[in-house]
C-alpha cells in the first residue's frame, strides 16, 4: 500500500513538473512572439521592411497558426513589391499593388497608411503623365509634318510643367528634351539656308542693278556720240549748198554778158 502511494505521488509530481515546464515554455514562447511582433512594428515604422519581414517570419515559427502574423507578413511582402515596381517606373502596377496592400487586415497600420498615401500620389502622377504624354505625342506629330516651332511650343509646356523634375516624369522629360534639341537643330539649319538664300538674292539684285546702270550708261554714251558726229555734217551740207548757189550766181552773168555783147558791123568797116 505504501509502495503504491509512493508511485502515485511520484507520478503526480512528474506530471506537475511537465505541466509546469510546458506552461513555462508556452509563456516563454508567447513572450518571444510578442517581442518579435513588437520589433516588426518598430522596424516597419523605421522603413526597415526586410527586418520587419524577418521578425514576422520568426514570430510564425513560434506560433505557426497566428493569423495576425500571417496577414502582416503578407502585407509587408506586398508593400515591398509595390516599392520595387515604383522603382522600375511601373506606376500603374505599383498603384494596384499599394491598393491591395492597404486592404489587408489585420495589418501593420503604418503600412496601411503609407500604401494609401502612395496610391493617392500615383493617381495624381498618372493623370499628369497622361497630359504630358498627350503633349509629347502631339509634338512628335508636328515635327513629322515640319511644324518644328509649334512642336517646341508643346515641348515647353512639358519642360516647364508642374513637378516635371520629379523622378516620376524622368522619361517624358528626357524624351521632350531630345525632341526639342532635334527641332532646334533643324530650325537652325533652316535659318542658315534662308540666310544664305537671302544673301544670294541680294547679290543677284545688286548684279541686275549694276547691269542696268551699265546698260543705261552705254546707251547714254552712244546717244551723245551720235549727236556729236551728226551736227558738223549738217553744217557742211548747208555751206556746200550756199557755195553751189554762189557759184551758180557768179557763172550766170558771164553767160548773159557774152550773149548780149555787140558783134562787129561789117558795114562800118
Amino acid at each position: 500500500m505504501k509502495r503504491w502511494m509512493f508511485w502515485l505521488i511520484t507520478a503526480i509530481v512528474v506530471a506537475l513538473v511537465f505541466i509546469g515546464f510546458g506552461y513555462t515554455k508556452k509563456r516563454e514562447t508567447q513572450k518571444q512572439f510578442d517581442n518579435l511582433m513588437s520589433q516588426a512594428i518598430t522596424n516597419a515604422q523605421a522603413a526597415e521592411y526586410k527586418k520587419t519581414e524577418l521578425n514576422l517570419q520568426d514570430a510564425l515559427r513560434k506560433k505557426p497558426d497566428d493569423v495576425v502574423a500571417k496577414q502582416r507578413l503578407e502585407q509587408v511582402k506586398l508593400y515591398q513589391e509595390g516599392l520595387a515596381e515604383l522603382k522600375q517606373d511601373d506606376y500603374e502596377q505599383a498603384q494596384l499593388t499599394f491598393r491591395s496592400t492597404a486592404k489587408i487586415s489585420p495589418s501593420l497600420s503604418i503600412l496601411t497608411q503609407r500604401a494609401k498615401k502612395k496610391d493617392k500620389l500615383l493617381e495624381s502622377v498618372l493623370k499628369q503623365r497622361e497630359k504630358y504624354d498627350d503633349l509629347y505625342n502631339e509634338a512628335i506629330r508636328l515635327t513629322e509634318i515640319g511644324a518644328y516651332s509649334q512642336s517646341n511650343e508643346n515641348l515647353v509646356q512639358i519642360l516647364d510643367g508642374k513637378n516635371i523634375d520629379e523622378k516620376y516624369y524622368s522619361q517624358v522629360r528626357k524624351d521632350a528634351r531630345e525632341l526639342q534639341e532635334r527641332n532646334n537643330s533643324i530650325l537652325e539649319q533652316i535659318r542658315i539656308q534662308n540666310q544664305q538664300a537671302a544673301i544670294r538674292r541680294q547679290r543677284e539684285q545688286q548684279r541686275q542693278e549694276e547691269a542696268k546702270k551699265a546698260q543705261k550708261a552705254a546707251a547714254s554714251s552712244s546717244s551723245s556720240a551720235e549727236n556729236q558726229n551728226g551736227e558738223p555734217k549738217k553744217n557742211d551740207d548747208k555751206n556746200n549748198g550756199q557755195d553751189n548757189v554762189k557759184d551758180s550766181s557768179e557763172s550766170k552773168p558771164e553767160t548773159n554778158n557774152s550773149a548780149t555783147e555787140p558783134q562787129p558791123n561789117n558795114e562800118n568797116k
